[in-house]
């Protein structure tokens, strides 16, 4: 993510904060991964998860770290942070079947791969090669969650559940996206109309920071999405997995869903 993919103003809200809004929205990843956190902690301790939701509030301070400053090694941490949550998530997905041998060469292939890339990209810059690396990544784990989703779960309950979850997840993603992209292609006519009706309601078509909030919902469903699939599908290493029933909370669609254990399931 470069500097010339925002159509911001820089300190116009403060001598302190380069980008106002594209800083305070970072928020969302913080204040999601920590609800996220406190969820996982109410059934249980899996720590692959836990650090899912840790990994997104790594990704708010280090958007934090970057629109604050907008100096080089804000942006590298930036996208490092984005780099290691996908990571991350691509594990939880590829371990829930395999034992605890396959996880250590999972995590080691995943840990070399990132770390490598984190690497070369913070020495070359190569904003091509880190922005093809991550959608490969996002890429294959949605591969291997459509297969788990159709080889591994048969109770239409937690399968409902699961797709609700993520449709969510992707619609919200691909808002994201697709704000920021009208952001960057209309940067100039964004620019003209928010120094017309000024501030605060400028505020609201800085498209970059509703990609925060959108993409950290995106990422919170998705995070719960591989939770509910890891408690629902038996490991090896885990066989009483199902003796205590696991349920996917979610009162409204505009509620944060969570996965709870010893729930009776409903529809």
């Amino acid at each position: 993510m470069g500097r010339k993919d925002i159509s911001d103003k820089d300190c116009y809200a403060s001598s302190y904060v380069v980008q106002f809004i594209n800083t305070v929205t970072c928020a969302a990843y913080i204040y999601l991964g920590a609800r996220g956190i406190a969820n996982t902690r109410r059934h249980g301790k899996d720590s692959v998860i836990i650090l899912g939701h840790a990994m997104l509030i790594a990704v708010g301070l280090g958007s934090v770290a970057y629109h604050a400053t907008i100096k080089y090694t804000g942006q590298m941490l930036d996208e490092a942070s984005m780099l290691y949550a996908t990571a991350t998530i691509i594990y939880g997905a590829f371990t829930v079947t395999i034992g605890e041998a396959g996880r250590r060469r999972v995590s080691v292939v995943v840990s070399i791969a990132i770390f490598a890339v984190s690497v070369v990209h913070y020495c070359l810059s190569i904003e091509r090669m880190f922005r093809l690396f991550f959608t490969s990544l996002v890429f294959i784990g949605f591969l291997q969650c459509v297969w788990l989703l159709s080889t591994r779960i048969s109770d239409p309950v937690a399968l409902k559940g699961m797709k609700q979850l993520a449709l969510y997840g992707f619609v919200s993603y691909v808002s994201g996206i697709f704000i920021w992209s009208m952001d960057t292609a209309y940067c100039t006519e964004l620019l003209h109309f928010r120094d017309k009706v000024g501030m605060p309601l400028g505020f609201l078509s800085e498209g970059h920071g509703w990609w925060h909030i959108l993409t950290g919902f995106g990422v919170y469903y998705y995070v719960v999405f591989i939770e509910y699939l890891r408690l629902s599908i038996p490991n090896p290493s885990a066989t009483d997995q199902k003796a205590q029933g696991v349920a996917l909370i979610w009162p409204s669609l505009f509620s944060l869903p969570r996965v709870e254990l010893g729930h009776e399931k409903t529809n």
